[in-house]
């Protein structure tokens, strides 16, 4: 997903394309038709990709269609089914995926959090030209974008923020 928020990406890749260039051998399924996902038809397809993969990258969020500065959400869940999605593929994967979130906002994906079929999550905003290449460069160990992540450090991040909202969100009251 390259979003055109000023002018126009001189070499546009897709995040699919930025994978293929480190793993040869992969399948793509879109789930929803578009980032909405009212509807839940292609989610087959993504299943079957799924079962057949020895590792599955899941990509949900946001796109222009719904946020930008003169159109704010009224939820902070993933958009119609994309949950539903998200949780099918990951249940139909042989190992725990990766689940990469798009989008300018904040998301609520508490439901991913607790779900030991999801071992990672990773955000990164609206990718522009070099989002391709910058995720497979992080999945794939080549750059580590933080100091140092230990899978026993996420729920502390966790609780942290939500420490910190609950904190703001009283002195507003």
């Amino acid at each position: 997903m390259i979003h055109l928020i000023v002018g126009y990406p001189c070499d546009p890749q897709s995040l699919f394309e930025g994978l293929k260039a480190y793993v040869k051998k992969t399948s793509y399924a879109i789930g929803c038709l578009d980032v909405a996902c009212v509807s839940d038809t292609q989610f087959h397809k993504a299943i079957i990709v799924a079962k057949r993969a020895d590792f599955v990258i899941i990509v949900a969020g946001l796109d222009l269609s719904q946020e930008t500065e003169e159109h704010d959400r009224v939820s902070l869940l993933l958009p119609g089914k994309q949950m539903s999605l998200v949780s099918s593929v990951a249940a139909a994967s042989k190992k725990p995926v990766i689940l990469v979130l798009t989008g300018g906002g904040p998301l609520d994906v508490s439901f991913a959090k607790g779900d030991p079929r999801i071992a990672s999550i990773l955000w990164i905003g609206y990718p522009g030209e070099a989002g391709a290449k910058a995720l497979a460069e992080i999945i794939f160990g080549e750059y580590n974008p933080g100091w140092y992540v230990y899978k026993h450090q996420v729920p502390i991040l966790f609780q942290k923020i939500e420490i910190i909202l609950l904190h703001l969100s009283s002195t507003l009251h």
